[in-house]
């Protein structure tokens, strides 16, 4: 039921607005920042898989700089730690896809004014810059997903889902005013809720392996890009090939998390890191960011398999 739902989705949601279209360039470097959802999208690998499947020769660069609990707002930092837009200008990011709107939402309506105003200064803070060093980045804006029911002792997210609607009606339109490329993830999340899918998340607000693999494909047809069809392949060798591009994708993540979010901190950027960090801890960072440019590399040159929507089971 969930597979045969989620391939027709690919199919139905084939059409979009070519505003809403994403030309990625060869060399293209992406960043993703936001909530817990763009955090836990390094844990999966999913959506990264399926870009470097949709340009297999595009030698895509890709980093995760999600956050738990990020908002555009209010964005939490160990002491002296590096600032998101210097993380940016490092990456020379060109591509910048932000997640966010789902903590916003919990202000209830009294708080959409001011998300609001936080999205449209966050969206001319953004175009202000020029992180690779030549232009502005592109933007993609990506809603919050719909409220699941789990039953009791969760919330069943009735009414927080009318809320989460209003804020993603403010995210589109002020997306739409500032020329920005805008997807929409409450729509599928709550039809597929309605056709009783699932389940899709792990406590209601945060997608499972099987939500992510609906929200990728979501967002692959409303970026414009062109799913690889599921055609012959009976012994499943393409779907394993895109298995191992996925994993690959997981290790590279899981060295970048230790290069940008380092464990213990405090001797890396905080009150602890004279001397010993001064003396000993630039050379790992440096042969971090060596090892994360060798599993692009690495990347690069696997076979992108042919992603389609398939499900497999997994948790994280």
């Amino acid at each position: 039921m969930l597979l045969t739902t989620i391939v027709l989705i690919s199919g139905l949601l084939m059409t979009p607005s070519d505003s809403s279209q994403l030309e990625l360039q060869p060399g293209d470097r992406i960043a993703i920042v936001g909530n817990t959802f763009a955090e836990r999208m390094q844990l999966d690998g999913q959506f990264e898989a399926l870009l470097h499947a949709a340009y297999p020769d595009h030698d895509l660069s890709i980093r995760n700089l999600g956050w738990s609990g990020d908002e555009l707002a209010l964005q939490p930092r160990p002491l002296n730690f590096i600032g998101m837009d210097e993380w940016l200008s490092r990456h020379q990011t060109d591509v910048l896809i932000g997640c966010f709107g789902m903590n916003e939402s919990f202000a209830g309506d009294e708080g959409i004014r001011q998300f609001r105003a936080d999205l449209q200064k966050w969206i001319t803070d953004r175009q202000a810059q020029k992180y690779n060093g030549e232009s502005s980045p592109r933007l993609v804006l990506v809603s919050p997903i719909a409220h699941e029911d789990l039953g009791e002792p969760l919330p069943d997210g009735r009414e927080h889902n009318f809320v989460l609607r209003r804020y993603v009606d403010a995210m589109r339109e002020i997306a739409t005013s500032n020329n920005v490329i805008f997807i929409d993830l409450l729509a599928p999340t709550l039809e597929a809720i309605e056709r009783g899918d699932g389940p899709l998340t792990i406590n209601g607000i945060h997608p499972n392996h099987t939500g992510y693999r609906l929200m990728v494909c979501a967002m692959g047809d409303q970026l414009g890009i062109d799913l690889p069809g599921d055609g012959v392949d009976e012994e499943g060798v393409l779907l394993k090939e895109h298995e191992l591009l996925r994993q690959a994708i997981l290790a590279k993540n899981r060295l970048f998390f230790q290069r940008w979010r380092p464990t213990n901190t405090e001797y890396v950027y905080g009150r602890r890191h004279e001397p010993f960090g001064s003396q000993n801890f630039p050379d790992e960072m440096k042969k971090l960011d060596q090892l994360v440019a060798e599993s692009d590399a690495r990347i690069w040159k696997m076979s992108p398999g042919r992603p389609g929507c398939v499900i497999t089971e997994e948790e994280y």
